[in-house]
C-alpha cells in the first residue's frame, strides 16, 4: 500500500483553467451518492478510476469552508483527505498560495455512503469557487477521480473510484457512468422523492481497508469475469431506455437484476448477514420503495419513497 503526502498528484489530468480571481471565502456544500453496481471491477484498482458505475445522490451532505490565507490551514476530522483535495484542485488551477479549509463529511462512514469522495468533491467546489472557477465541473470530476483516496494515520492512500461520488456531488440525480469516468447518461429524480436508508449491522471493517480491497481485488473481479457483458447490456438497453421515460418501475427491475450478478453477489456475500440484506431490499421494494440495492460494498441498502 503506498502512503502519500497530501497533495500528490497520483495522475496529472490535463485541463486549461481559466484565470484566477481570488475571493475573500467561499464554501459549497453536495450530497453523497448510493452506489448500486459496479459494471466492470476489472477496470479499476486503488489509484486507477473507471470500471462504469450506477447510482443517484442522496441528501446526506459534506460541506467545506475554504478561505485565502498566508499559510496552509485545515479543520476537520479527516484532515489529510481534506487537504490533499484542496491541494490537487489548487495545483491543478495553477494556483499557488495557501488556503484555509474547514471542512466535514456526512459523519456516517463505512457503510457505503461515499462520505470520502463527497467530502472531496465539496472541499474540490469550495476551493475552485473561492479562485474565481478557473475550472469546470468536468475538470473536478477528472481532478478527484484520477487523484481519488482515502485516510491513513500517515498520510493518504490511493482509493477505488468510479466516478459516481464526484458525478452525483456536482450534478445531483441518478446517473450511469461507463469506463474512464465518462457519462452515460443522466436524469434528474422526481420532485417530493426522498431517500431511506436501512442497514443491516455487521462489522464495519468488512467495508474498508484492507477487507475491501481483497473483496474487490478477488472474487468481485473473479464474477466480472463472466458477468460484466450481462451487466453492460443491462445498463445499456434497458436501464438507460427507462431513464429517459422516466418510470421508475422498470429501472427499479434492472437495478435488483444487478445486484443478482457478478461483482455485487461478492459484495453481499462478504457480510455476516447476506440473507438479511437481501430480504431488506425485498421488503422494500414490496413497501413501494424504488432504485432499491446495496449500496457499494454496503452494509447500507437504499432506496426512494414518495
Amino acid at each position: 500500500m503506498r502512503i502519500l503526502e497530501p497533495g500528490t498528484f497520483l495522475h496529472a489530468v490535463p485541463v486549461k483553467p481559466g484565470p484566477i480571481t481570488v475571493m475573500e471565502r467561499a464554501e459549497a456544500e453536495v450530497p453523497c451518492r448510493t452506489h448500486l453496481s459496479v459494471l466492470d471491477m476489472r477496470r479499476f484498482e486503488p489509484g486507477v478510476p473507471g470500471g462504469g458505475g450506477i447510482g443517484h445522490a442522496i441528501d446526506l451532505r459534506a460541506r467545506a469552508v475554504v478561505r485565502v490565507a498566508d499559510e496552509w490551514t485545515v479543520r476537520s476530522s479527516r484532515p489529510h483527505v481534506v487537504e490533499h483535495a484542496a491541494r490537487v484542485v489548487a495545483g491543478a488551477a495553477g494556483y499557488g498560495g495557501a488556503l484555509e479549509v474547514e471542512a466535514e463529511d456526512h459523519g456516517i462512514r463505512h457503510l457505503g455512503l461515499g462520505s470520502t469522495s463527497a467530502l472531496m468533491t465539496a472541499v474540490a467546489v469550495a476551493v475552485n469557487h473561492v479562485l474565481g472557477r478557473p475550472l469546470g465541473s468536468r475538470d473536478l470530476r477528472h481532478i478527484i477521480g484520477r487523484n481519488f483516496v482515502e485516510d491513513h494515520p500517515e498520510g493518504v492512500v490511493p482509493g477505488f473510484e468510479t466516478g459516481v461520488g464526484p458525478a452525483v456531488g456536482l450534478y445531483g440525480g441518478f446517473i450511469v457512468m461507463t469506463d474512464a469516468l465518462a457519462i452515460a447518461s443522466r436524469m434528474s429524480l422526481p420532485d417530493g422523492w426522498q431517500a431511506v436508508i436501512a442497514v443491516v449491522h455487521g462489522d464495519p471493517r468488512k467495508s474498508s481497508g484492507e477487507e475491501e480491497i481483497s473483496l474487490l481485488m478477488n472474487r468481485a473481479r473473479d464474477l466480472d469475469a463472466s458477468a460484466a457483458e450481462r451487466k453492460a447490456h443491462l445498463a445499456l438497453l434497458d436501464l438507460i431506455p427507462a431513464m429517459d421515460a422516466g418510470d421508475l418501475d422498470r429501472m427499479t427491475g434492472v437495478i435488483a437484476r444487478l445486484q443478482r450478478i457478478g461483482s455485487k453477489v461478492a459484495e453481499i456475500e462478504h457480510h455476516p448477514r447476506p440473507d438479511g440484506i437481501r430480504s431488506l431490499a425485498e421488503s422494500m421494494r414490496d413497501a413501494g420503495a424504488r432504485l432499491v440495492g446495496m449500496s457499494s460494498v454496503g452494509p447500507s441498502v437504499t432506496g426512494i419513497v414518495s
